[in-house]
Parts: C-alpha cells; structure tokens; sequence
C-alpha cells in the first residue's frame, strides 16, 4: 500500500450527515432524523433562517477591506502591496473575484465546517489561491505531517487541481475542531435541532394548505340536508372572496379568533429561529426575529455580533493566511472590522472629543479613523492646561 492510498478509500460523494439517535453519527448517503426528515448540509440550507444567517456573516466578512502589513523595527505597520496582497484582496484566481472567493470560504466554513482553498505559486511571482469544496478534499495525519488529498469529480472543469498536497499549499480554514486536523460539520452535531425545525416549517405549511387556519364560520340551529347544502354551497361560491353572500335558511356567519393551534404554530417557528440564531451566534433580531428587540438594544446587538460573531472566524482566516501565504516572519493579515464598530454620530463625536482633549489620539488619526485625508498641522497631541494638582498654585507668568 502507498504513503497515500488512504486517501482514496473515501469516496467524494459521501457526506457526514447525523441519523439515528442522538448520539450516533456516520457518513450515510440518504439518513433520516429523528423527525423523519433528511438533515443534509443542504437540506439545512433550505431553511429560511439557516440560510439567511449563513449569507448575513459570508457577505459581511467577504465586504471587509482586506489589508497586509510589514512590522516596521520601529513598530510600525507599513502596507504591503504585492502579488500576496493582490490575491488575498483583489483577485484570488483568473475565474473568482475577491468578494466571492470570500463568500464562498466563509459559507463553507460556517455549513461544512471546513474550508479549503490551493495555494499556487506562479512562474512569474503571481500567487493564485484556488477554492475546492469541502467534499472534495480530505485531510489526513502523515508521519506527523498535514497532507490533503484532492480529487474533484471528472464533471469539473478543474481536475488540474487533483492530487496530494502537503500542509503549507493549502490555506485550511476551521471551524470547531476536536483535534486540530479537521474542523466538525457543525450540520452533524446540531442535527436534532435543524431537523425538528425543518419537520416544523413542513408541518406548518401543510397545516396551512388543509385550510387548518380557519377565520370564521357558518353556524345553523338545524340539519339543512343534502340538497339544501348544497344549494347553499354552490351560491356561497360565487360570491367569491371579495363578494357579500346572502345567507338562508338561517345560517349565521361568525367570526372566530386565532386558533391556539394556530398560535402555537407561529410561536414554535420563533423557537428555531433562536435555535439556529444560538447555533451561528447571531443576535435573533438579525435573522428578522424582534420579539426582544428595542430600538435602545439593536446597536449595542449588533455591535457584539461585530465582536462575538464576525472576529473569531476573522482571526481564523488572518492566522491561516499569515502562517502560509508569507515565506519570512513579520507580515500581518488584517480583515478591518473598525467600520463595523462604530456607533452612531453622536457616541463617536464624544468619543473622539474625549480622545483628542485627554491628549492620547491626534487630530489626523481620528480623520484617518473616519476616512478622511491626513490635513496638515494636525498631527499634534493636546493636552488640558485647565488641571493642576490640589495645593498647587496657578502659574500666571505671562509665557512669550
């Protein structure tokens, strides 16, 4: 057997999928849950909430400003615009722009989680990073020694991308790993969630088509018969939803409330969307869920899904490209967040106001903060001159 046939005992097509009970998990091609539903990666991406959270974080991240540093010896961060920083930023391959490389990397990430993208070194000192599904590439511990076994399916125009790679051609994006090899299919492990979920959303929508959600009803104190129904029904028919039947043989038109089925329905659907809110670490109200939602707290929500949400997997993707894009130390991969972080007008005119006058931000770095150009004569610390220590006496020597 060769150092690499392990690799091709795993046939591409299969997928981890959860199926069973609760604690069994295995690569099975058509399982079903618990809910007697399939609980794919793509099953769970005909969500609505699922999949609107998914593409909320993916374009968010794939939107940010993409920025490479050099440390300076004096500490400094002087910017780097090279062949590394074009791929990561402007152009990743000849067939992806960078947002959607991005998108996709993130979106991976998040339903699969792992992501993958081939490094390639270009003759002319052109660097090209190449996406690969995740159901293509398998990762496996040699000697000690990360290698990925590529192996696209003959209907993909990119089978030059087939073969066995070593750790450092592979930019390997995780998310939740147990062993630092591989990240967990976060799809798998909240399976019962998703299929309860899913089994919901079906049941709703069938309930809904049988007419389960009745408005009103028409009452009578005796049997009308066969014939007289339906007589009555034929003539209640044509008046169409917009017209005024005329009601006989004593029937009453009564209108009913909301049916507790009904209710309980419309507030289980609220239940999986806190599910897959707390299953991507998203604030509900943005996955359009405003049950707890004011105006006072959506900033300060959305601000920590800035900081709890988007940062983890930014500094996952900065640390994998500083660790394998950079052939020397001392460069640094930023995704700039800072846009994101502000607050509205007035927090950030006091903040700044306060940074300026306590003398630890100049003038030109609040601008640069803001995006404005550097002015000249603004690069000066202040300082108050209004505070002294209590017992000592003002200086009112005149200063020439």
């Amino acid at each position: 057997m060769g150092l690499f046939d392990i690799f091709r005992r795993r046939k591409p097509e299969q997928r981890g999928i959860y199926h069973g009970t609760e604690d069994t998990y295995s690569v099975l091609r058509e399982p079903l849950s618990d809910f007697g539903l399939t609980v794919s990666n793509d099953a769970a991406l005909k969500m609505t909430a699922y999949y609107a959270g998914v593409r909320l974080i993916s374009e968010n991240i794939a939107a940010l400003p993409k920025r490479i540093f050099r440390d300076a010896a004096n500490g400094d961060l002087t910017p780097v615009n090279d062949a590394v920083s074009r791929a990561i930023g402007v152009r990743p391959n000849a067939y992806t722009n960078s947002f959607d490389f991005w998108f996709t990397m993130v979106a991976w990430l998040l339903n699969r989680g792992n992501a993958y993208a081939l490094i390639q070194w270009v003759v002319d000192g052109s660097v090209e990073l190449h996406q690969i599904h995740p159901d293509y590439v398998t990762p496996v511990l040699v000697k000690g020694h990360k290698w990925f076994h590529v192996q696209l399916p003959s209907t993909d125009s990119r089978t030059f991308l087939n073969g066995d790679y070593p750790d450092y051609r592979m930019l390997h994006f995780m998310q939740f790993t147990m062993d630092g090899i591989v990240g967990l299919n976060p799809v798998v492990y909240n399976a019962i969630a998703l299929g309860k979920g899913a089994a919901m959303e079906k049941f709703i929508a069938r309930y809904f088509k049988l007419g389960g959600d009745k408005r009103a009803v028409l009452e009578t104190d005796g049997n009308l018969g066969d014939d007289a129904y339906n007589q009555f029904l034929e003539r209640y028919k044509k008046t169409g939803a917009g017209g005024t039947p005329l009601l006989e043989w004593g029937i009453k038109f009564k209108q009913v409330n909301v049916d507790p089925v009904t209710a309980a329905l419309i507030e289980s659907e609220t239940f999986s969307i806190d599910d897959i809110a707390r299953m991507l670490n998203i604030p509900p109200h943005m996955l359009a869920e405003l049950t707890h939602a004011t105006f006072s707290n959506i900033e300060h929500q959305t601000i920590q899904f800035v900081q709890y949400t988007l940062r983890p997997l930014v500094k996952r993707i900065e640390v994998e490209l500083e660790s394998k894009m950079f052939y020397f130390a001392g460069y640094s991969v930023k995704f700039v967040l800072e846009g994101l972080l502000r607050g509205d007008t007035q927090a950030r005119a006091a903040f700044y106001h306060g940074a300026i006058l306590d003398g630890w931000m100049s003038r030109n770095e609040v601008r640069k903060m803001e995006g404005l150009p550097m002015a000249e004569g603004l690069d000066e610390y202040l300082y108050p001159t209004n505070e002294m220590k209590v017992g000592d006496e003002p200086d009112n020597t005149d200063k020439q």
